[in-house]
């Protein structure tokens, strides 16, 4: 058996946007996905089984846009959109839900980019670059830390490039992303590129888990415009054989 999941984030189109909404959701179902996590999302734009974050981090919201969205082809329990009191607001959800691969935990994120709160802020709500980013990932390493070992997926927006050669990041951000991961948790879309491009958004699973194949979701539409400034991944996971 294998679960397909896939993350991408959308760039808070909406499912009328003209021709964009259409389009990326005609290319999520060309995955038949069981799990799927946009960020910078709106939380009616897929259909079904879906939780969000909460509403916020410090920046307007429109039309119901949320910056998580998870949806599942199963209803979802032990819902948590708060995470723990050392996120932000808004950036965190996960879930439990039915697959082909039995229960899974399924956490999405949407890391803080570097320039996170910088620019047009004051006071105390002014943050230095990339310490949103790095105090996001203080937080989560705690939450998995008290989580589950096994049937566990962490995916959204990274705001990292990972693997070989210079990364977008500071050198202890790429290595505080790195020790986050290093334990029972692995990303395993680390080198996938799309036309030269490293992603950032990524999907990490759990050590009893596999992705046996990876793939990229284009982001340019046919006429030549870009979707979003993202493009989209792909993972067909099965259980790790013992």
């Amino acid at each position: 058996m294998s679960l397909k999941v896939l993350t991408w984030n959308v760039e808070k189109v909406t499912p009328k946007s003209w021709k964009k909404g259409p389009v990326i959701l005609g290319r999520i179902e060309q995955h038949q996905p069981e799990l799927v996590c946009l960020t910078e999302a709106h939380a009616d734009f897929l259909r079904g089984h879906v939780i969000t974050s909460q509403e916020g981090y410090g920046y307007p919201i429109h039309d119901g846009q949320r910056m998580v969205v998870l949806w599942s082809r199963q209803p979802w329990r032990e819902v948590d959109r708060f995470g723990s009191g050392s996120l932000p607001p808004g950036l965190f959800v996960s879930g439990v839900t039915q697959t082909s691969l039995g229960d899974v935990m399924v956490i999405g994120v949407c890391i803080p980019w570097g320039f996170a709160r910088t620019e047009g802020w004051r006071g105390a709500d002014r943050r230095k670059l990339w310490e949103d980013h790095e105090d996001y990932l203080g937080a989560l390493s705690a939450i998995l830390g008290r989580g589950p070992t096994e049937r566990l997926i962490v995916m959204g927006d990274f705001n990292q490039w990972i693997g070989q050669g210079r990364g977008n990041a500071p050198i202890r951000c790429r290595d505080k992303l790195r020790d986050v991961f290093a334990g029972h948790i692995r990303i395993a879309t680390a080198d996938v590129a799309f036309r030269g491009r490293k992603t950032i958004d990524h999907i990490a699973l759990s050590d009893d888990l596999v992705a046996e194949s990876l793939g990229t979701i284009s982001n340019i539409h046919d006429d030549g415009r870009q979707l979003s400034d993202h493009f989209g991944v792909a993972a067909e996971v099965t259980a790790r054989s013992s």
